[in-house]
């Protein structure tokens, strides 16, 4: 971690310091620092995976998630198979 990203973080931690972890992290929402994108390919590749430790085939399991979070089977499946660069 270079210095300039040590400065950064330690202003994030100011803005959360004493919050429990679900206000920290609405409050890291509210202020835009967080990527919406990530978090949506984190929560697209935890349902996929849970789905198919189910036993539901991964074509299955995009369909059903795509349901589920509102977007598009090519939405899902680009984010699952694609790593984005922030």
């Amino acid at each position: 971690m270079t210095r300039h990203d040590e400065l950064l973080a330690e202003a994030v931690l100011r803005e959360v310091r004493g919050l429990t972890t679900r206000q920290a992290v609405l409050r890291l929402f509210e202020l835009g620092l967080v990527s919406r994108r990530g978090c949506e390919q984190c929560a697209i590749r935890d349902e996929i995976g849970r789905l198919e430790k189910e036993g539901m085939s991964r074509c299955e399991a995009f369909e059903v998630t795509a349901g589920k979070l509102c977007c598009s089977y090519e939405k899902v499946r680009n984010a699952f198979y694609n790593t984005y660069k922030h």
